[in-house]
């Protein structure tokens, strides 16, 4: 997954909080492309390409989509700054205009109470189901 998100990641919004020199945490969010994707049908080829690079030039959306602290660093404001940091550098770029936190699963309590903290306004929910076979 790392592989396929470097491809189309811009530096900027990618977050990393050290403690010394170690990482302890991140927050990783990605120009969304999902419009071209859905133009080409996920297609690249033959010209698919050319609708994702301009795609990723032109979207005023961004994906954050993946976030994580090592537990023994939670509660005590490394959050808080990843979050600062990037609305920081959405906000410097005036293409964003908007962004959407994506697939934090219903589960996952301590993090929705974090989003709703900074004033995170939820319209999606994302499950696991799980059946077995």
């Amino acid at each position: 997954m790392a592989n396929q998100i470097l491809w189309f990641a811009d530096p900027r919004l990618i977050k990393i909080v050290m403690k010394d020199e170690k990482p302890v945490g991140f927050l990783l969010a990605y120009p969304d492309i999902s419009a071209a994707l859905q133009k080409t049908k996920g297609r690249l080829f033959p010209f698919g390409w050319i609708a994702i690079l301009h795609e990723l030039r032109t979207t005023d959306w961004i994906n954050i989509n993946g976030a994580g602290m090592i537990e023994e660093y939670r509660g005590l404001g490394g959050t808080a700054i990843l979050y600062s940091e990037m609305f920081k550098s959405a906000v410097e770029n005036p293409r964003y205009r908007h962004a959407e936190i994506v697939q934090i699963g219903l589960e996952n309590d301590k993090m929705q109470r974090d989003m709703e903290n900074f004033g995170i306004d939820f319209y999606k929910t994302h499950r696991v189901y799980e059946k077995r076979l």
